[in-house]
């Protein structure tokens, strides 16, 4: 008997198909996951960006309205990932409802996500770890939070889990229609989230390395060879991303088999000074809106002709590869800061925050500080230990977080873009759990196979947990949103209270001390308008907004003179299609 032997019947278990006893848990899973993210649902519905949507979640809400009208083809390249919206489309006409639906269905979508990591946990491990790995996952409170978002991160949970789970199935049971799904679901993804193409030549990889000396699996008529497998694979991605790069080069003479924003996105995350989380392009425009076009339009005038959707993220990918060429420590740097804030345990937020919500949901409240990604990371560094004796069953886990990983600090950092590692870390954590546990309950000389796992923990741990951030002054952004919902709704008590909070977090920031000087104007408070609007102009020198509500607060003071002064420098600064209308 080998020395690998113990250790292929130990795994053997987990190898065994599904039964009555799999069915049960995966339905209690699924019932508290979903009962769990129903009653946070009851326990948000207050907070503004609820029912009124910002950025992201607007652009995603009108273009999901669009399709659900009719207009399902459209009429030009995609920038954003379409995934998600036809999503949307698909549960209005479905339900004929509106936001509420959309929650609704987003909450059974993370409970489907919960039983498909415990199935792909129990496949890779064996019934305990799939067990807590769906428990886990259910009780994540990122997880929840962002199944509340009118976001794609919800549906990108799913895709993802249910990649993992196919893979598993399909290291178990090599078949061409496992191969096949395989290819369309990770074409769906990267529909959904583009930089899981990452993933598409690893994916044949592992198939030729896992399969090329015998894969251990159970032979039956439906086993194929490694070759049929990645051409099964191919076929299915095919078949899901080319009818996307037709559509694309029909509308707009691009052949882009998902988006044409990547050299955008990558420019924002690599350039000179970035901080490498998002900045919009020119000041004030970081919505899907203006994204696109300022993208286009600065990249046209630099050029001095018109350029096609590919042309224009050529562009601004040959800019941050000139900027790498010139000034390789400085980008290095940016990719190590990159790479810190991409395992720390803090969420970034972008329009929506998930400690700000945490204020209005006792169930945030109470996991939040308790089970983080600052746990997670290293429970997932235990377990990648741990199960390093059967690495021929699980490299893949360590390939894909990988490459996730960076795929991330490849482009620019958000806790939304760093989820998609959360289901890939997963099994790994969930068997780390398991583990520690058999060890703790075994005999005391088990205790030793602790050693290696505990001190890849404790690193981890360290590593994900240094203090990186102004934790409170992120929060600003989501008071002023909130405020500026409020604003909006000509709600300005609410409003007050909101751009205050925020201005408590900190006053140093263009967009804060735009809207306060809004919401003095509306109030009447004209002298403290225009003095949160020259502070305003002074932080974004570049911002047109400032000057433009300037002129107006001037004009009502008497001082005309002034007011035209400052509607010229709106003018000389406005994007040149505003500067056009006016």
């Amino acid at each position: 008997m080998t020395s690998h032997e113990p250790e292929r019947r130990e795994a053997e278990p987990g190898w065994r198909p599904p039964d009555r006893r799999d069915a049960a848990i995966a339905l209690g899973i699924f019932a508290f996951a979903l009962g769990l993210r129903l009653a946070y649902l009851g326990e948000i519905r207050t907070i503004p960006f609820f029912e009124h949507l910002l950025i992201d979640a607007r652009s995603y809400d009108d273009w999901s309205r669009q399709i659900a009208g009719g207009q399902w083809w459209g009429d030009r390249v995609f920038y954003q990932a379409p995934a998600y919206p036809y999503f949307l489309a698909s549960v209005r006409v479905l339900t004929g409802g509106g936001l509420w639906a959309i929650h609704v269905a987003q909450m059974v979508l993370g409970a489907l996500s919960c039983v498909a990591l415990f199935f792909a946990g129990r496949l890779f491990f064996d019934r305990a770890t799939g067990s807590v790995t769906g428990l886990l996952l259910a009780v994540y409170p990122p997880a929840i939070f962002f199944d509340g978002l009118i976001q794609k991160a919800g549906l990108g949970l799913l895709g993802t889990s249910c990649l993992l789970l196919l893979i598993a199935l399909f290291q178990r049971r090599p078949a061409w229609w496992i191969a096949l799904l395989c290819g369309a679901v990770l074409g769906l993804l990267a529909l959904t989230r583009e930089n899981s193409l990452i993933f598409v030549p690893a994916i044949p990889l592992w198939m030729a390395l896992r399969f090329r000396a015998g894969s251990g699996a159970e032979e039956d008529e439906d086993t194929l060879a490694p070759g049929r497998g990645i051409a099964a694979f191919a076929l299915g991605l095919i078949l899901v991303l080319a009818p996307v790069g037709v559509r694309n080069f029909t509308v707009g003479s691009t052949f882009a088999i998902t988006t044409s924003q990547m050299g955008t996105n990558f420019y924002i995350g690599n350039h000179s000074g970035a901080s490498g989380i998002y900045e919009p392009l020119l000041p004030g425009r970081h919505t899907p809106a203006f994204e696109g076009p300022d993208a286009a339009l600065l990249a046209e005038e630099a050029m001095g002709r018109s350029l096609t959707p590919g042309e224009v993220s050529r562009y601004w990918l040959s800019r941050s590869a000139r900027f790498i060429g010139e000034a390789p420590g400085e980008w290095l740097a940016l990719l190590a800061s990159k790479a810190l804030m991409t395992l720390n345990r803090f969420e970034i937020p972008d329009t929506e925050d998930i400690y700000v919500y945490a204020e209005d949901s006792r169930i945030l409240a109470l996991l939040l500080p308790r089970w983080h990604f600052g746990i997670l990371l290293p429970l997932a560094a235990a377990g990648a230990v741990f199960a390093w004796p059967r690495r021929r069953d699980t490299w893949v886990l360590y390939a894909l977080s990988t490459l996730c990983f960076v795929g991330v600090v490849a482009f620019y950092v958000f806790g939304r873009y760093r989820y998609p590692l959360v289901p890939l870390l997963l099994p790994l954590a969930g068997y780390g759990v398991v583990e520690a546990a058999r060890c703790i309950l075994a005999a005391q000389g088990r205790l030793r196979r602790c050693v290696a796992p505990g001190l890849a923990l404790c690193a981890a741990a360290l590593l994900a947990n240094l203090e990186l951030f102004d934790e409170g002054a992120f929060r600003l952004t989501a008071y002023t949103n909130m405020g500026y919902i409020m604003l909006k709704e000509d709600r300005l008590v609410e409003a007050d209270r909101y751009l205050s909070r925020a201005m408590a977090a900190s006053s140093e920031d263009a967009d804060l001390q735009l809207h306060m000087g809004a919401l003095r104007y509306q109030q009447g408070r004209l002298p403290e308008a225009e003095q949160h609007l020259r502070y305003a102009a002074k932080l974004e020198e570049r911002d047109h907004r400032p000057h433009l509500m300037l002129a107006r607060v001037l004009r009502e003071l008497g001082r005309t003179d002034e007011a035209r002064r400052h509607r010229r420098v709106a003018a000389t600064l406005a994007p040149a299609e505003e500067a056009g209308e006016r």
